[in-house]
């Protein structure tokens, strides 16, 4: 016989007992109903619901109901009526409806709900109470759920409830599905989601549907053995509950390419106009959301009125997206990719390659070995410095000290060469920023480019086992010394940005080098900060000879004959310009034909001549009014 359908079963069981007399139908079962009864508890969907064989026979009653009238919905009082005989008894069973309204099988207009929805973490539990009153003051039918399985249209917030994650995916849309049910909450005014008060019903609707969504992820969450993205990111930064409901709100409104604008974000977390006054902190410049970097503020300066726009850091949004990084490569390349600030390289030169005096180089190798786990772990046992850093913000411990150099001198003596050897007898990348790609011509765009830089260095060094050295060539611009009275809005900007630069410094974990052309106007209290000063002075007539060997590889024909002593000698050169000159006279030589194809000293002279005439600080030609 074909198994029938569980709207079948309770049309069957309501035809049963309506010929029934009420207060005989509980005392006296029979076995028709009986045996009915049992095959509903057999429904799979039904199981869930733990519902007693008084609980089938109500939900009969209401099915029929459902099917046969406009306006489906019995008093509590006349549904209990169809089983006991006496008022009395139906009052002291209310309880009965209560379970039912409680389990979202039974539905009614009117209920109170007491605590908070957004408490994923933990913390006050939400509540929803139904009074005896309210009962008796409106009716009672099949919840819309109970309703779509018996019409095998359910969206089963329930299904595989059970069941742990398999992958990221559904891990993330069970979020964006809670996400949206908190967003369709927030619609309402706070009037009719008040909390502790009895709520309208389309609003309670959806409280409770977004509660059933946190259920299932909750549930699902306890018997996942994997650690999936996301909770890498709320471990590491340490976020609440609101902090997580945000993250997840702007990953889900990136992903459909939505603008959100801060008033957005801050009702969804609110319960109130107080509440939204006091959670504006989780989005100001000093909250944890933002100045880690998790979330990005564009102020709205055409629109002054309204607040500014919010978006999820774009490797924030790889990082909870995508598959976790297995190694370094793939760390890194999640954080960098998309970034314009950042040029990543694997120097190949050593310290040994360094064209300087040996005291200058056996000072920068001294300066490496303190940042040696041996030497430092010495050094904070004498009370001298304390390596181990607690990062902000984090529950982790960061073991990657700081240690900030400072190359000075003139254009060309090696400052970027140099650190790139320092990171390779690290074993280390460089990781390359110039000065000039922060600058921008909307206001408050460079700072946000300063912050953007040094929070993506300390999301690598975070992330990363090994992190690369940050270099920040040209740094002149920043580390001049500062307006004591700003009287200009640039004025004003460029301490910004130097107040912006001095915190960073302050706070930096890994190993930053700056290099500069001008020490001398530096700002005492960038100086200050440096662990390690070095200047790179234009080399003497020995290390030019050096470098003139360095640039004449003997795979350039006739380099074996030029006279490098003579070179050195007459021409006071830095490293840069050297290299220069070589290539253009190198490229001179190549344009020859047959035998005088190949390299020459007056090639070299000429270029040398060509280089000190057209530098700046040589050159005694005035442009302009006299």
């Amino acid at each position: 016989m074909k198994q029938k359908q569980p709207h079948e079963l309770l049309i069957q069981i309501y035809e049963i007992i309506s010929d029934e007399e009420p207060g005989e139908i509980l005392t006296s079962l029979t076995d028709e109903l009986t045996q009915a009864i049992v095959e509903f508890h057999k429904v799979k969907e039904f199981k869930q619901y733990k519902l007693s064989d008084q609980d089938v026979l109500l939900i009969a009653i209401l099915w029929d109901d459902q099917l046969n009238s406009r306006h489906p919905g019995i008093s509590p009082t006349d549904l209990l009526g169809r089983l006991y005989s006496s008022i009395s008894d139906s009052i002291n069973d209310l309880p009965v409806i209560v379970k039912l309204l409680n389990k979202q099988v039974f539905y009614t207009q009117k209920k109170i709900i007491k605590g908070r929805v957004l408490n994923y973490g933990g913390g006050e539990e939400v509540k929803v109470e139904y009074t005896k009153q309210n009962l008796l003051e409106h009716d009672v039918s099949l919840h819309r759920d109970i309703v779509k399985i018996l019409l095998n249209e359910f969206e089963d917030i329930h299904a595989e409830t059970s069941n742990p994650y398999k992958n990221n995916r559904e891990f993330v849309s069970d979020w964006f599905s809670y996400i949206e049910q908190i967003e369709e909450f927030s619609f309402h005014s706070f009037t009719q989601r008040k909390y502790g008060s009895t709520q309208d019903e389309s609003a309670a609707n959806d409280l409770l549907k977004a509660l059933e969504w946190k259920k299932r992820i909750v549930n699902r969450t306890k018997i996942t053995n994997k650690t999936f993205p996301m909770a890498d990111v709320v471990n590491e930064y340490n976020l609440d509950e609101n902090e997580n409901i945000i993250l997840m709100y702007l990953l889900k409104e990136e992903m459909e390419n939505n603008r959100v604008d801060e008033d957005d974000v801050i009702k969804l977390i609110s319960a109130d106009h107080q509440e939204m006054y006091q959670n504006k902190s989780y989005i100001s410049e000093e909250s944890k959301l933002v100045r880690n970097g998790i979330v990005e503020i564009s102020e709205n300066i055409f629109f002054m009125g309204n607040g500014g726009s919010l978006r999820i850091s774009p490797d924030i949004t790889r990082q909870i997206i995508m598959k976790t990084p297995i190694n370094d490569e793939e760390r890194l390349h999640q954080i960098l990719s998309g970034n314009d600030i950042f040029t990543l390289l694997d120097p190949s030169q050593t310290i040994e390659d360094l064209v300087l005096e040996s005291e200058l180089k056996q000072t920068i190798t001294t300066s490496l070995e303190k940042y040696d786990n041996i030497i430092d772990d010495t050094l904070n046992s004498w009370g001298l410095y304390n390596g181990g850093t607690e990062v902000v913000g984090s529950v982790k411990t960061n073991t990657e000290r700081g240690l900030l150099m400072l190359l000075h001198g003139p254009p060309g003596t090696g400052k970027t060469f140099s650190a790139g050897a320092i990171a390779n007898s690290m074993g280390k990348k460089l990781l390359v920023t110039d000065i000039s790609k922060l600058n921008s011509k909307w206001v408050g765009d460079s700072e946000k480019n300063v912050r953007r830089l040094f929070t993506i260095f300390e999301r690598i060094v975070r992330r990363v086992d090994n992190p690369p050295v940050l270099l920040l060539n040209e740094a002149d611009q920043f580390l001049s010394k500062r307006y004591e009275n700003a009287n200009t809005s640039v004025e004003s900007m460029k301490n910004a940005m130097q107040n912006l630069f001095l915190e960073a410094f302050e706070n930096l974990k890994g190993i930053m080098i700056a290099t500069t052309n001008l020490r001398t106007s530096m700002d005492p209290a960038f100086s200050r900060r440096f662990h390690l000063k070095l200047e790179l002075p234009k080399p003497e007539a020995t290390e030019r000879q050096k470098l003139w060997k360095l640039h004449l590889p003997k795979t350039i024909p006739g380099a074996e004959k030029i006279d490098t002593k003579a070179l050195a000698t007459r021409y006071k050169l830095t490293g840069g310009q050297i290299d220069i000159i070589v290539k253009n006279a190198t490229t001179e030589a190549a344009t020859r034909k047959g035998k005088q194809r190949k390299l020459l000293q007056t090639d070299l002279n000429k270029y040398c001549e060509l280089e000190i005439a057209s530098t700046f600080e040589n050159n005694n030609n005035r442009i302009g009014f006299s």
